[in-house]
């Protein structure tokens, strides 16, 4: 049986230096793996351009020989395609909007000097066997991830004006970059204690530990923080958690995990109001360690599929940001770089940019801090909730806002 994953990505960058554009290059490549699943074995070869399928396969059969065991059956009968490609600037003006941007940090905020790239790009990705499985997902976005350094700083760099998006307009930008900036000029300080946190939620380093002990292999295996307590409530009734390929919670990254298992609504709950429910799962661990198979398996385009957290999705709550806030000075984490939680989930970070935030808006820079608190109060009485509400015009963060103590370093 043959199945082929395809990956087709396009990208223009543009290459910022002393708040120019330095430099314009464009990548077109097409990967493409072959994966012959044969008498209960899995061989795979993969190639970058345009290829031979005989040769391919022949590479992929020689491949089976490693005796790489896959006696699952195959996603079959499904025929589905998202196209999300969408024209962000109009009449190739990518570089003349950029331009526009820097002008205008450069004119209002000269002060700093701004570096690193924008990216546009677009991906198609395909996932096709024999079995009648035929699904497509095509998608465009733009990336902004501008580092700004202070002139009169000794720092590498002070923070970034960091962005991805399906939509753009210099107005938004603008109103983000004058908010961060703006805010960064005005230095603040608080006392040490307890303060409600906020995190802009994906990917932000509190959730690490979901994405590392939510791993069906190591769940399966009892080496969790987590294994053995299936079916528990272990967190705050607020809190649920997804493994999401939901195009509204992510770009660029497909409707379908890399064994083609697609979810209803494109999302499946590990956490659901508190009740850890499932471990992330592809075919193979779900099998071996009889848990609930969430369709979560990752792989390159010529690699072995595996369990992994494609996307990390918390749902918001019915509240705004302000509203979490419930009248609190809220310390926004902008730069943390070196936090992490031990074995038994006690989490610290330093932080090396954090705003004081009141819900709506950025008061000012506060000094260096250090925030620690440990898992379950995290995600349990320390939980607030996640905004319902985006924080800027762009970008679509939301605020995750846990009580934590908060000390300066």
């Amino acid at each position: 049986m043959r199945e082929i994953y395809s990956i087709k990505s396009k990208q223009t960058s543009i290459h910022v230096s002393g708040s120019r554009i330095e430099s314009v290059r464009d990548k077109d490549i097409l990967r493409t793996g072959l994966r012959i699943i044969e008498d209960g074995f899995f061989g795979v070869a993969g190639t970058i351009g345009e290829y031979d399928m005989e040769e391919l396969e022949s590479r992929a059969r020689k491949a089976l020989s490693a005796k790489i065991e896959y006696p699952y059956a195959l996603s079959s009968n499904r025929e589905e395609k998202v196209d999300l490609i969408k024209d962000i600037f109009p009449n190739n003006g990518m570089i003349d909007e950029i331009e526009a941007v820097l002008e205008y940090l450069r004119a209002n905020h000269g002060d700093f000097i701004f570096s690193n790239k924008v990216n546009l790009d677009m991906v198609n990705i395909t996932l096709e066997n024999e079995n009648n499985l035929n699904l497509s997902f095509s998608d465009s976005a733009i990336l902004f991830s501008l580092i700004f350094k202070e002139k009169a700083s000794s720092n590498i760099m002070d923070g970034y004006i960091v962005f991805q998006d399906r939509k753009y307009n210099k107005k938004d930008f603008i109103t983000i970059a004058d908010s961060i900036l703006n805010a960064y000029r005005n230095t603040v300080d608080i006392t040490e204690g307890n303060y409600p946190v906020v995190f802009l939620s994906i990917a932000d380093s509190p959730l690490k530990k979901f994405m590392t002990d939510l791993n069906g292999r190591d769940f399966g295996t009892g080496s969790s923080l987590f294994s053995g307590k299936l079916g528990q409530k272990v967190f705050s009734e607020n809190l649920t958690l997804f493994n999401s390929m939901n195009p509204d919670d992510t770009c660029l990254m497909p409707f379908f995990d890399a064994e083609g298992i697609i979810n209803n609504n494109y999302r499946y709950p590990l956490i659901e109001n508190g009740v850890l429910r499932a471990a992330n799962t592809d075919k193979k661990f779900s099998a071996l360690y009889n848990l609930p198979h969430t369709g979560s398996a990752v792989s390159d385009y010529d690699g072995t599929p595996q369990p992994g957290f494609a996307n990390i999705k918390v749902k918001e709550c019915e509240k705004t940001a302000k509203e979490l806030l419930a009248g609190d000075k809220g310390i926004l984490v902008y730069v943390a770089s070196g936090g992490d939680f031990t074995p038994d989930g006690d989490f610290a970070a330093p932080v090396q940019l954090a705003f004081l935030f009141d819900g709506e808006k950025l008061m000012g820079r506060l000094p260096e801090l250090q925030v620690t608190s440990n898992l379950f109060h995290m995600y349990g009485n320390g939980f607030r909730g996640v905004s319902k509400d985006e924080i800027g015009p762009l970008g679509g963060s939301k605020a995750m806002v846990i009580d934590m103590e908060v000390s300066k370093i």
